[in-house]
């Protein structure tokens, strides 16, 4: 497989055009946060590349899992700024989105499914905190935004529902990513298909867990309910 070079990485560069003008076409008001965010992820995609390396040495068992932890609370604190008291969401989804991440990453060891080890733990931990923290975001973005008399029900059903369609055409439209990587890497298709099989489920169960935790903790925040 060849090697991409500067100027392919400039040609996709030149394709962040197309949604930033379609922003700005339609009176989205999103070409600043497509740019920003753009910038962001690929400056942050390089550092992660030149300091994988030494990610994936790490030995002790705090540092994975402070690494981890790590890795939650800035995605939590990503979501947070969707909730209406940030320092009060920051907790409530932090918390979410460690019981999402964190149980499914237990079973898996349970399972030997993977072994206890940074190159393995951080990016799983990474895929699955991705996940919990879309659908975190789903679920605060529709509580804030719509008024529907089974709320609740109703952003949990959001939330899920783009995991729900990729599974559908799993295979058929898409050829997920971890399967794609497997596959040019030289591994047999079938069993880059089990590997991919594990994940893609257990996305699922974490987008479910994440959605319906951040949903219910969230709730009262939202609609300033209490019991008095």
């Amino acid at each position: 497989m060849n090697a991409i070079n500067n100027t392919s990485l400039f040609v996709i560069w030149l394709f962040i055009l197309v949604p930033v003008f379609i922003s700005y076409h339609q009176s989205l008001k999103l070409e600043k946060d497509i740019i920003w965010s753009s910038l962001r992820g690929f400056v942050q995609l390089f550092i992660l590349g030149y300091c994988i390396s030494y990610l994936f040495s790490l030995e002790k068992w705090y540092a994975i899992i402070g690494y981890v932890l790590l890795m939650v609370a800035v995605a939590s604190f990503n979501v947070s700024k969707r909730g209406n008291d940030t320092k009060r969401t920051f907790l409530l989804v932090f918390f979410s989105m460690l019981v999402s991440v964190g149980i499914p990453i237990m079973l898996w060891l349970i399972c030997r499914i993977i072994p206890f080890q940074a190159r393995y733990i951080i990016p799983v931990a990474g895929m699955f905190s991705g996940t919990a923290m879309v659908a975190a975001s789903v679920v605060l973005e529709t509580m804030k935004q719509e008024q529907h008399e089974n709320i609740k029900q109703y952003a949990i059903k959001i939330a899920m529902i783009p995991t729900i369609d990729s599974l559908k055409t799993m295979g058929l439209v898409q050829i997920p990513g971890t399967m794609t990587g497997m596959i040019l890497a030289g591994a047999e298709p079938i069993a880059a298909v089990k590997y991919q099989i594990f994940i893609v489920f257990t996305l699922l169960v974490v987008a479910a867990i994440s959605a319906i935790v951040v949903c219910f903790l969230n709730y009262r925040t939202f609609y300033q309910i209490n019991d008095y």
